[in-house]
């Protein structure tokens, strides 16, 4: 066999064991928690402990309902939707579960997690014509560091830095964020793992021997540099994908003190979320097929296309049609609209070209 064809054939072979994995990591679209609420408060009263309780429980779902609307229906919808009456709510929650719980005489004060079951809730919420969005998580690792002016501090270093992004571990650790974070530990396993000079760095494999403790999609270093007592502070940072090896930077912003660093944190967080929404909301009122062609100059172009095909939730399925050497041709099912799939691929960094009346997909 000639050099040319057996080489061709290898490497043909080689895309065909990768294209394994487009098969099933490419469909994420449905999130698993889509339909649980966490977080509900509730304080009810009444005559007694038991009524107390089972009013508090009613509370929770139609807040948990409300909640959920809120989470996965546009604005300009809401008004569509009926009310829902009390034998209906029984047939959209699947159940209730308890996570804190305090009584008093006439009183229940609770915080609960209400799961819906999705087929109802669709049904309703489409049959009132409403457009339902779908928010798939991506929980983040919070890597915090200080660099002072003699260096980084160790990472189980207390320092409101830290404290910042701990409060924000607590409050937005359930389903009812898009980026729910874990700050890391910062103890021996860790340190053993990672040194604060290579988190600053960003050491691929000091990040890696990390993520095989936590287990995250993404890994969010973020610094703080600046003396703690006086300032000025400034924060920056660098967002990496576990999955699809992206770096992302964090905008710097200039601080006047460490009384502000709670903010920075929130502001840092609700920045990421805003990005990871634009790629993870899904709309399901409608959905349509694409076949693409995916130029292959080089083992690595269909690595990157399949693994950031993967975590693109409106993408539902993708189907190799050929593979060659060269190219491979695939056919997307996808949830949306062919711009609404240009634009969130280019937020995965994937280029979705027309070029005559073919479509072509390639890494940015």
């Amino acid at each position: 066999m000639p050099i040319g064809r057996w080489f061709s054939t290898i490497v043909a072979a080689l895309l065909a064991a990768f294209a394994a994995g487009i098969l099933s990591g490419a469909a994420l679209a449905q999130a698993p928690n889509a339909y649980t609420v966490e977080g509900v408060d509730v304080d009810a009263t009444g005559p007694d402990p038991i009524k107390a309780r089972d009013q508090g429980i009613r509370d929770a779902r139609r807040k948990a309902l409300q909640m959920l609307v809120d989470r996965m229906v546009a604005p300009e919808d809401r008004a569509r939707l009926p009310q829902v009456g009390e034998a209906q709510l029984d047939s959209m929650v699947r159940g209730v579960e308890f996570v804190r719980e305090r009584s008093a005489p006439g009183r229940y004060i609770g915080t609960l997690t209400v799961v819906f079951a999705p087929d109802q809730v669709k049904a309703w919420m489409s049959g009132a014509g409403a457009k339902t969005v779908e928010t798939v998580q991506k929980p983040a690792l919070i890597v915090p560091l200080w660099k002072g002016r003699d260096g980084l501090q160790p990472l189980d270093d207390r320092n409101p830095w830290r404290d910042a992004w701990q409060q924000l571990d607590g409050a937005n650790s359930g389903a009812n964020s898009a980026v729910p974070v874990t700050v890391m530990r910062g103890d021996q396993t860790d340190q053993g793992a990672m040194s604060p000079e290579e988190a600053y760095v960003g050491d691929i494999s000091a990040l890696s021997r990390l993520n095989a403790r936590y287990r995250m999609p993404t890994i969010i270093v973020v610094t703080v540099e600046g003396d703690k007592a006086s300032g000025p502070l400034t924060v920056s940072g660098m967002r990496y994908d576990t999955q699809t090896g992206q770096r992302t930077e964090i905008a710097k912003t200039s601080l006047a003190d460490a009384a502000q660093l709670g903010d920075a944190a929130k502001k840092v967080h609700a920045k990421v979320e805003e990005d990871w929404r634009g790629i993870a909301t899904v709309r399901r009122d409608s959905q349509d097929s694409l076949d693409v062609v995916v130029p292959i100059r080089a083992l690595g172009d269909w690595v990157q296309v399949r693994q950031r095909l993967g975590s693109v939730p409106a993408v539902k399925n993708v189907a190799v049609k050929q593979l060659e050497s060269d190219r491979a041709e695939l056919r997307l099912d996808y949830f949306g609209t062919p711009e609404e799939l240009q634009r969130i691929l280019a937020q995965a960094g994937l280029q979705l070209d027309k070029d005559a009346d073919q479509w072509r997909l390639q890494p940015r």
